[in-house]
């Protein structure tokens, strides 16, 4: 219900009426002229921040335990998916882009 309130006021916002024509100048006239791309939506941007979040936190992830657990008791796969599901868990439950969600 919210997307589609959200939705008929972006539509309505595109469709505008034109402006007074005689109050702008020529290169403003051009700028109004034309075309405007849509932006781009909130939810592809969260979801952009949340892998720019989960990308460093599993690499330092993996590369602390490459550095210092491997050397000393070996290599385990069990760790690494581990490593991974603490990540994607802090990623979902942290409220680290909230002011983002709608």
């Amino acid at each position: 219900m919210l997307d589609a309130a959200a939705t008929a006021a972006y539509d309505a916002t595109v469709d505008r009426p034109p402006l007074e024509r005689a109050a702008l100048s020529l290169a403003a006239l051009a700028v109004t002229n034309q075309k405007v791309h849509r932006a781009i939506p909130p939810i592809v941007i969260a979801g952009g921040v949340r892998l720019a979040d989960f990308l460093p936190d599993s690499l330092i992830g993996i590369s602390l335990y490459l550095s210092y657990v491997v050397p000393r008791s070996g290599f385990y796969w069990e760790y690494i998916a581990a490593i991974l599901g603490m990540t994607v868990a802090a990623v979902v439950l942290l409220p680290g882009c909230g002011h983002l969600r709608s």
